[in-house]
C-alpha cells in the first residue's frame, strides 16, 4: 500500500507545465513544478504580504521550480475589492503607475542537493509597477510576456491609513461556545477627520485567523458610532473556532535528531523523512505548546555556512501517518500555509486498511513544518475540528482589515490594518 501511494503521487508531480486553469483571485499555483511559494513583507517576514501606500517598504516573493532549466516571467498587479473580485470601471493605468509590468530576475540554481531546482526572488512594488490607490490587489506572475500563461497568483494588500483600529480577542461570551471559540472585537478610530459619510453602507470590514482566509468573516457593521469612534462589539458574526495550537515536524536537519521525525531513509536518491504517527485530539484537553501559527521556516542547520540560503536546502519526501478508521464519504487532508491554506491534491491522505491509518507523502523543501489535519465533507466544507478539536485558549494571531467605498471613483480603499494575537489580553 504504502509503495503504491508513493507512485501515485510522484506522477501526481510530472504535471503538465501548461497552465490550464483560468485566473483564481486567491493564493494558487498553475503549474506542478512550482513549490515553496512565500509572499511576505520584506523585513519582518510577516506571512501576510501588506505595506503601506507610496512607502518603500517592499514585499517579497519567492519560489522554487523542480526543473534545472531557466525560465522568463513578468508579474504585474490587478486592483480588487474587498471580497478579492477584480474591480470593475477602472482601467489599468489608474490603479497601477509605472510600465504596469516587471520582469523576474534571472534565477539562481540549487547546489549540492539530491532534486535540482531553480530559486525565484524579487521584492516588490518596483518604478515598473507601483500603486496608484490603496485596496486590494492580485500579484500575478506569468510566462514570456503572455498574461494568460500565468504560473502563481498572491493575495496583497497597500492600505492607506485614516485611521487607528484597536483589536481586541477573548473568550467566546456564548455558553455553548465559551470553551471552544474565541471573539474578535474591535474599534476603529478615524482621528484623521477623513469624511465617512455613510458609514452602514461605505464601510466594510474582514477579518482572518492567522493566514486563512477560508474562514474569513466579511461585512460586519459598527454596532455603534460616537464621534469618530466606530465598535465593532458584537456577540455573533465575530467568532472563530479557536481550533488547537499546530501540529509540527522539524526537517531543517537531515542527519541529527529532529522533532517528530521518526526516521530518515534514501531511497532511489531521494530523501524520505518517517514522522511520528499522529493521533486525534478532538477530545483532548488543551496542551499549550509555542507553534508558528500554520506557517513554515525554510532553514537548512546541516549546512550553517547556508542557513537560510535557499538554494543549498534540499526537498524531502515526507511521510504523514493519522490513526484513524476511515471516514464514509469524506476526504482528509494535510493543512497548513505551506499548502497555500487550501485543499489541495498533493495534499490529500488516503486511508490504509492494513494499517488503520491515513497516509500521505508530499515533497516538501528542508524547513521547519506546522500543520493540521482537515476533513472536507461530501457538501464540499472544511471541517477543522474533527481531528484537531477546538479550543478557547488557543492561541491565534488575527487580522482585521477596514475598507471604504470611495464615493467619487467607487472601488474600496484599505483605509486601516489591526493585527492581535489571542495571548495578548490575558
Amino acid at each position: 500500500m504504502r509503495n503504491s501511494l508513493f507512485i501515485l503521487l510522484s506522477l501526481s508531480f510530472l504535471t503538465s507545465n501548461a497552465s490550464i486553469l483560468p485566473i483564481q483571485y486567491g493564493n494558487y499555483i498553475y503549474e506542478g513544478d512550482v513549490r515553496t511559494v512565500q509572499c511576505v513583507q520584506s523585513e519582518s517576514g510577516l506571512n501576510i504580504p501588506i505595506a503601506p501606500l507610496g512607502s518603500m517598504e517592499s514585499l517579497s516573493l519567492q519560489f522554487d521550480r523542480l526543473t534545472s532549466e531557466q525560465d522568463y516571467f513578468q508579474y504585474t498587479l490587478i486592483h480588487c475589492d474587498y471580497q478579492w473580485n477584480e474591480t470593475q470601471g477602472m482601467t489599468k493605468n489608474m490603479t497601477v503607475d509605472g510600465m504596469m509590468y516587471d520582469e523576474v530576475p534571472d534565477p539562481t540554481f540549487s547546489n549540492s542537493v539530491l532534486t535540482q531546482y531553480t530559486h525565484y526572488a524579487f521584492n516588490f512594488p518596483s518604478d515598473n509597477v507601483k500603486p496608484k490607490i490603496s485596496g486590494n490587489y492580485l500579484l500575478v506572475v506569468y510566462r514570456n510576456y503572455d498574461p494568460t500563461d500565468i504560473i502563481i497568483t498572491r493575495r496583497i494588500m497597500i492600505y492607506d491609513t485614516k485611521g487607528n483600529l484597536d483589536v481586541n480577542v477573548k473568550q467566546s461570551p456564548m455558553v455553548d461556545t465559551r470553551r471552544t471559540h474565541q471573539q474578535v472585537t474591535f474599534t476603529f478610530n478615524n482621528n484623521q477627520g477623513y469624511l465617512i459619510p455613510r458609514p452602514y453602507q461605505e464601510l466594510y470590514t474582514v477579518v482572518m485567523q492567522n493566514g486563512d482566509w477560508n474562514t474569513a468573516k466579511y461585512d460586519l457593521k459598527p454596532q455603534f458610532i460616537s464621534g469618530n469612534k466606530f465598535q465593532y462589539n458584537q456577540n455573533t458574526g465575530n467568532l472563530f473556532s479557536g481550533l488547537n495550537e499546530y501540529r509540527f515536524f522539524d526537517i531543517r536537519s537531515l542527519i541529527g535528531a529532529a522533532a517528530n521525525v521518526r526516521d530518515r531513509l534514501n531511497i532511489k536518491g531521494q530523501k524520505h523523512a518517517i514522522l511520528i504517527q499522529d493521533q486525534t485530539r478532538k477530545y483532548d484537553n488543551y496542551l499549550r505548546w509555542a507553534d508558528y501559527n500554520g506557517r513554515y521556516l525554510i532553514y537548512n542547520r546541516d549546512l550553517p555556512s547556508i542557513g537560510t540560503n535557499r538554494t543549498g536546502s534540499d526537498y524531502v519526501f515526507v511521510h504523514f501517518s493519522l490513526k484513524s478508521e476511515a471516514l464514509k464519504n469524506k476526504k482528509v487532508y494535510v493543512f497548513g500555509e505551506f499548502s497555500d491554506w487550501r485543499i489541495q491534491d498533493m495534499f490529500q491522505c488516503y486511508h490504509n486498511s492494513e494499517t488503520g491509518q491515513y497516509e500521505a507523502i508530499i515533497q516538501l523543501k528542508q524547513a521547519f513544518y506546522n500543520y493540521q489535519y482537515v476533513v472536507v465533507n461530501e457538501d464540499g466544507t472544511i471541517d477543522y475540528t474533527n481531528f484537531e478539536g477546538s479550543q478557547s485558549q488557543a492561541e491565534n494571531n488575527y487580522y482585521v482589515f477596514m475598507y471604504h467605498k470611495n464615493q467619487t471613483l467607487g472601488y474600496h480603499e484599505l483605509i486601516g490594518y489591526g493585527l492581535k494575537n489571542s495571548q495578548q489580553n490575558r
